[in-house]
């Protein structure tokens, strides 16, 4: 493969991959990396990579429930990867920022809910982000823009201005968007950034705030325009490109890219992302078919990445015992251990693997009413957040008890629901 950049005048979009005819083609950067530290082990127990999707808020309350059912369960603190796009990042970056509250806490219920749960709900309940920001336009001066407006706000109710260099280092916090300059991921981390065709560079020295990778990924092309950082050094291979970046959920809305090389961990993948929806702007055909199209388009990539990892954990759990003696096969090498639900997830109701669990927990969320819920960065009731992350958190305990029990195994019975607040 080569190592050398294509045109910085070519849009990446026009490749002969779609007819246009040009020789040129978006390729790997293929500099050396900056180097990157690991997570530590988790000694004698499996650590844990989670993923959480975009969605708005309706997918931060999900992750959160999630993230709320591994301090219950004592998994919390097995947690060494998480990847996230949009309303994900939202919440990756909200444990971030409360990691040394959590650990001082002994990552506990207690402590999950006083450092995380209750502060977020109490800024989104209270208040809508949306109407801050159109509130706030008086502010987009010069040339700056609502997604720098947007990382303020962040900042201002979640984040607190936290650098990405100083980031927890016992925790790998992804932050995932889309470069429109390449097409492909662009990830920020507490040690690097970048994308694989202009390159990485570290991410010490940049002063880079958390809320500009949040705002990045999070950057919903139309309502937010491509955030380009300020101030950053030449990546490797960038070569007079401008890195523009939006919602990383135009190219993985589930943010399993990053951890897709992950065999020694489990992984927990979250999508709370929308729903199909048709007939919209039903009476305006132009804006109709284009968001047809565009829904469409979301659809095939997310299903295409679900099904993949879904064939890829099957064949890990897959995997018998040999004729001669108890040790197991070793799964290939492309499987992977792990589990993926989304919020429409359901189960039989005779299913006997949940009969431990549902009767621990028998207030099943309404997931059909959730999974409609808007995705928006707007008011949230109180009573809805609490059924969101219950959502997220029953389905997490839910799908462990019923394909991993083993990651419980250390219980006497299944985590119990309680309000947070």
């Amino acid at each position: 493969m080569s190592e050398t950049s294509p045109s910085p005048a070519l849009n990446v979009l026009a490749s002969p991959a779609i007819g246009s005819g040009t020789t040129d083609l978006v390729v790997p950067c293929g500099r050396p990396r900056p180097s990157r530290r690991e997570p530590p082990p988790v000694p004698g127990r499996l650590p844990l990579a989670v993923t959480l999707s975009g969605g708005g808020f309706r997918a931060t309350l999900a992750g959160l429930g999630t993230l709320r059912f591994l301090a219950d369960a004592g998994l919390l603190g097995d947690v060494r990867w998480v990847s996230s796009v949009s309303g994900g990042s939202v919440a990756n970056g909200v444990l971030a920022v409360s990691m040394p509250d959590l650990r001082s806490g002994e990552f506990t219920r207690e402590a999950f809910d006083a450092a995380v749960v209750r502060p977020f709900v109490d800024q989104i309940s209270a208040q809508s982000l949306k109407g801050r920001l159109l509130r706030n336009a008086w502010k987009l001066v010069g040339s700056r823009t609502r997604t720098e407006l947007l990382a303020e706000e962040f900042d201002e109710l979640f984040l607190h201005d936290l650098l990405l260099e100083d980031l927890d280092p016992d925790v790998r916090f992804i932050i995932n968007a889309a470069d429109t300059s390449t097409g492909v991921r662009f990830g920020f981390e507490r040690d690097v950034l970048g994308d694989y065709v202009v390159g990485q560079i570290p991410t010490a020295g940049t002063r880079l705030r958390l809320s500009t990778a949040v705002a990045a990924s999070a950057a919903v092309p139309g309502p937010f325009p491509p955030l380009t950082p300020k101030g950053l050094p030449q990546f490797p291979c960038q070569q007079g490109r401008t890195i523009r970046l939006v919602d990383g959920g135009a190219y993985d809305n589930m943010g399993l890219e990053p951890v897709d090389d992950l065999r020694d961990a489990f992984l927990l993948a979250v999508n709370a992302g929308g729903v199909f929806v048709t007939g919209r702007y039903g009476r305006v055909p132009v804006a109709r078919d284009l968001e047809l199209a565009n829904s469409l388009l979301y659809r095939q990539s997310t299903a295409l990445r679900r099904r993949h990892m879904v064939e890829r954990f099957r064949a890990y759990e897959d995997v018998e015992e040999v004729s001669t003696g108890r040790t197991r096969e070793a799964p290939q090498d492309w499987a992977r251990h792990g589990i993926l639900f989304g919020l429409t997830s359901t189960f039989e109701a005779a299913d006997e693997r949940l009969t431990g669990w549902r009767a621990v927990n028998p207030d099943e969320p309404d997931v059909d009413r959730l999974a409609r819920v808007a995705t928006s960065f707007d008011q949230f009731d109180r009573d809805l957040c609490r059924d969101l992350i219950h959502a997220g958190w029953w389905l997490t305990g839910a799908c462990l008890s019923a394909y991993h029990p083993h990651l419980l195994a250390h219980r006497d019975r299944p985590p119990a629901w309680s309000i947070p607040w």
